[in-house]
């Protein structure tokens, strides 16, 4: 995993950016204008990785916890 993009239209996801940044600094993350997703955008917290996977959750705390998985399962 090289890279987690969030919209900034999203705002159920800011604070999943803050923590995945400061937790993970080697990873690239970033806050995109729109990545396309506008759908799931308007109804669920998300995150697009590598541009290719998106990570959809009910909550903010369940897509940290998703993606916190990812990058560790990445990891090994």
């Amino acid at each position: 995993m090289k890279k987690i993009y969030f919209c900034k239209e999203n705002d159920v996801s800011k604070k999943v950016f803050k923590h995945i940044k400061e937790k993970y600094p080697d990873i690239t993350v970033k806050r995109k204008g729109c990545i396309g997703e506008c759908k799931t955008c308007k109804r669920c917290p998300f995150s697009l990785i590598d541009g290719k996977k998106i990570i959809k959750c009910d909550t903010d705390d369940e897509l940290f916890a998703k993606l916190n998985k990812q990058i560790l399962k990445k990891a090994k």
